[in-house]
């Protein structure tokens, strides 16, 4: 019996119109799952539209990105005080003045103006994983990046990229931003540290 049903689904399969032509070999499975590059840059423009435009610094802004530490009911108080502690160290390198301006196109390039320097390169986001990867000559940073409403993100980075976006623009040279900035390096392995942008 499960013999004659196999027999019978296999002969309504070979009459469907589909079925023949792949008998022929007119049909080839690449034919119907290709991603063509026009695909790909379609999707690609729709989902850089989420974040496309102009976004300027407002404020510091911090997350945390692994389980033991700031656990529990302590998390809030210790992401405040961190948050009060970067706040600081960017006014004391001039961000509040010449604040951070990131602006990203459709087409997938971007640039950053930081610390008086505007670096223009290629960005690939990310909306699943909330992320956002930079490229400036090759060299490329990876950050993560929450959609806050629609005139809102935060842009937040691991401590050591947060630094190496720093090293990119001013070379670490000043030694007032090496100090400020300094503190990141002692025990925050597990935050993430960055911008809040506004449109």
């Amino acid at each position: 019996m499960k013999r004659l049903l196999t027999i019978c689904l296999l002969t309504a399969f070979l009459m469907l119109p589909g079925a023949a032509a792949a008998q022929d070999g007119t049909l080839h499975p690449d034919d119907v799952f290709t991603v063509s590059q026009q695909d790909i840059e379609r999707e690609t423009l729709q989902v850089n539209q989420a974040i496309k435009g102009s976004w300027t610094y407002s404020g510091p802004s911090v997350d945390v990105s692994g389980k033991n530490l700031l656990a529990g009911i302590g998390k809030p108080i210790a992401k405040g005080k961190l948050k009060k502690k970067l706040k600081n160290a960017f006014k004391k390198i001039g961000l509040n003045k010449a604040r951070p301006q990131f602006s990203f196109e459709e087409d997938g390039s971007c640039s950053i103006m930081l610390l008086g320097v505007n670096m223009r390169g290629t960005y690939n986001y990310n909306p699943s994983r909330q992320t956002v990867t930079f490229k400036w000559h090759g060299i490329p940073l990876t950050a993560h990046l929450k959609r806050d409403g629609k005139k809102k993100l935060h842009l937040t980075f691991d401590v050591d990229k947060l630094l190496s976006l720093f090293s990119l623009a001013s070379k670490m040279s000043d030694s007032s931003t090496l100090k400020a900035l300094s503190f990141l390096t002692d025990h925050y392995d597990d935050v993430m540290v960055g911008f809040e942008l506004k449109k």
